[in-house]
């Protein structure tokens, strides 16, 4: 791409004047330069030059295919016709030309294939530019149209007499209203996110980042967005423009801007954020201090999962001095470890000293067990799960599901594979936003024992199908883990005959040893209860079971346990209740065929998501496994907004529709199998 021949701009010196584009309007776009049809400017001196082009993109409109020497002779070498070329369609049909055929780019010389490399530089920064462009233009346009209401279904069984069903609620909320203050009073659309993620196989929240990012850099930074669409700078320049002028105060950012999209047309992405750093910091001091406080209330405490398959927990955006302080007194104790005779390196028991502070515990009064690992980082997974975002109670979310024998259901194939699920959270269920059980309503137990005790010693799955199970004893030794996770462990897995993989709630896949680590310290735990789900042979829940008590010697023969039918296909009704709120085993049942929230995308475990009429239960909706299923809150807001609509055709199978009449489907969980 063509770029400044002077020095790089100094943040202390006056702008000079350039031939930048300047925005027009106060749209966010640019004043079309001359050159915005593809050819170079009309002054230009190599008139012939530009005739040449506009034989060659005659040529490629009437159907006639572009040679090398075609490629050639267009200028794509340093100072070239080309290479002077902004984003268009002559130069995207030049570039296409170029690398589509494989003699052509072979035939080209380096310098012609480097202008050609830079060329699609910029038609990849002009691509970036117009899908911010029409994501801002979908997110603050307001929407005229009301849908009339859904056709009436059929009334079903169990539900209030006269009421009258249909496929969600109307209420009065407006979806084109103002969700966030941006520069120029932009009003984005509620819910405006929503509808869009599906389409770009995106969160909601990553949806939302994308609308508010692009509002921000065309209203905030409009010359540096027309660079971006000129194809003078990479996408990733504005990002760093963006966030470092995020605090900057707003009567700034016409200056920072004008310095700012001429830097960027010369410098690699860390010289430029170093410079945009010293640009505004010089301009408005205050700004650092803004976004230290505005960042710190964003701190937070999270596990992770690392790509080693082991685990991490990170702690962001605290005050500077509890940090120093913190890590000073993990170091000492860490030397204390040492000092006491704990074998390892600084490093290893600095881990140590950090996992045993955080759970209250110390190694030089309880040492490992004879044959157990000391290396700190083997205690490292379970620590880092504790979800802090679980709403179940202790005793309701369940720890590790488990399988069942083969044959458990009528139904299933025999030979079919076997998985399984964690018992979900009892969160509450409304069908108005607002509405929830309090923290600990977790309605029937089931007949499970009350919590008792810290957990004990026994033995793991020895105790499963025939006692010869090769997992390990749980014992006394090692952490604790409540389940306030839902573990999902195949019983082959547990049982050591597979290898199969687990998962935990909000953390990731497990690989088998650690999800039988997973087992052994949910055992131990006084609060932890077992749930069984056995899987069609396409992956999806089949039939669940739940283990009423306390087993701390590890989770129960599946045998041992009644199973019931997770309905699939057309719904008998046979589970169907006729209060409002469903049970116990209604909520597992569904939970059990929809692990996750049902929005398109959504990944919000069950476990803390409202247990959603599809049809309201006030206008006729049954409270069958038909006609419920997980929502988050947000998505639970989204269903009942106007213009949206969502029903479910059979058991487990949403269907959502967005105001603009775009319709998205989500199925059942398929578990590995």
């Amino acid at each position: 791409m063509s770029s400044p021949t002077s020095p790089d701009p100094d943040p202390d010196a006056p702008e000079p004047d350039s031939s930048r584009l300047v925005p027009d309007g106060g749209t966010g776009g640019a004043q079309e330069p001359p050159e915005a049809s593809g050819f170079p400017p009309p002054e230009d001196d190599e008139d012939d030059s530009a005739a040449y082009l506009g034989e060659l993109m005659a040529a490629a409109a009437s159907g006639e295919e572009l040679t090398a020497q075609d490629i050639s002779g267009a200028g794509f070498g340093e100072g070239g016709t080309a290479q002077q070329l902004i984003p268009g369609p002559v130069l995207a049909t030049l570039v296409h030309a170029a690398t589509t055929d494989e003699k052509i780019l072979a035939t080209l010389s380096d310098d012609d294939l480097a202008g050609v490399i830079v060329a699609v530089r910029r038609i990849g920064s002009f691509a970036a530019w117009a899908e911010l462009t029409a994501i801002r233009e979908y997110a603050i346009r307001p929407d005229p149209r009301r849908p009339g209401p859904a056709p009436d279904p059929a009334p079903a069984p169990g539900a209030p007499s006269g009421g009258r069903g249909r496929a969600r609620g109307v209420d009065s909320r407006d979806p084109n209203a103002a969700v966030a203050g941006l520069p120029g009073n932009p009003e984005i659309r509620e819910f405006a996110a929503d509808a869009l993620a599906p389409d770009l196989h995106v969160t909601w929240q990553a949806a939302a980042d994308q609308i508010t990012y692009a509002c921000h850099v065309a209203a905030r930074l409009p010359v540096t967005f027309a660079a971006l669409r000129a194809g003078k700078i990479h996408p990733v320049h504005l990002r760093i423009a963006e966030d470092e002028t995020a605090y900057l105060d707003g009567k700034f950012l016409a200056e920072a801007d004008e310095k700012l999209a001429a830097a960027a047309q010369s410098k690699t992405f860390g010289q430029f954020r170093s410079y945009a750093h010293r640009v505004v910091l010089k301009l408005d001091p205050d700004s650092a201090l803004r976004r230290k406080n505005e960042a710190r209330k964003d701190a937070h405490v999270r596990p992770f999962r690392e790509a080693s398959g082991n685990a991490g927990m990170s702690a962001r955006e605290l005050p500077p001095d509890e940090v120093l302080a913190s890590w000073q007194h993990i170091d000492q104790r860490a030397r204390d470890l040492r000092a006491a005779g704990i074998p390892g390196t600084l490093k290893e028991l600095r881990v140590q000293a950090y996992l045993d502070l955080l759970q209250e515990r110390d190694i030089r009064l309880t040492p490992p067990s004879r044959g157990q690992d000391t290396h700190p980082g083997d205690t490292d997974g379970p620590s880092g799960l504790s979800d802090p975002g679980e709403t179940g109670a202790p005793g309701e979310t369940g720890a590790p599901g488990e399988t069942g024998a083969p044959g458990e259901s009528g139904d299933l194939d025999e030979t079919g594979d076997l998985g399984d699920t964690g018992v979900p959270g009892e969160t509450g269920e409304s069908d108005a936003p607002g509405e929830s059980d309090a923290p600990g309503e977790t309605g029937d137990t089931g007949g499970s024992d009350g919590p008792g005790g810290n957990g004990g010693s026994g033995r793991g799955p020895r105790n499963g199908p025939g006692g010869t199970g090769t997992g390990r004893p749980a014992g006394n030794s090692g952490p604790s883990l409540a389940a306030q996770v839902t573990l999902t462990i195949p019983w082959g897995t547990w049982q050591g005959t597979s290898s199969s993989p687990g998962e935990a709630g909000g953390f990731g896949l497990l690989d088998p040893e650690t999800a039988r680590d997973l087992v052994t310290a949910a055992a131990r735990h006084a609060d932890t209860r077992w749930c069984y789900t056995v899987l069609h042979p396409d992956g999806t829940a089949g039939a669940h079971a739940c283990a009423p008590g306390r087993h701390p010697e590890g989770p129960p023969d599946p045998r041992t346990l009644k199973f019931n039918t997770v309905i699939r296909g057309p719904c008998d009704h046979a589970q169907a209740q006729v209060g409002y709120r469903p049970g116990r085993k209604l909520r597992h049942l569904i939970a059990a065929r929809n692990a996750t929230c049902t929005a398109p995308g959504c990944g919000q475990p069950a476990a803390r998501c409202d247990l959603d009429h599809t049809t309201p239960w006030h206008l006729g909706g049954a409270t069958c496994e038909c006609n419920i299923s997980p929502l988050c809150r947000h998505h639970h807001r989204v269903k009942q907004a106007q213009g949206w609509w969502l029903s479910q055709p059979e058991p487990g199978v949403l269907r959502w529709r967005t105001p603009a009449g775009r319709t998205h489907t989500t199925y059942p969980t398929v578990y590995p199998v």
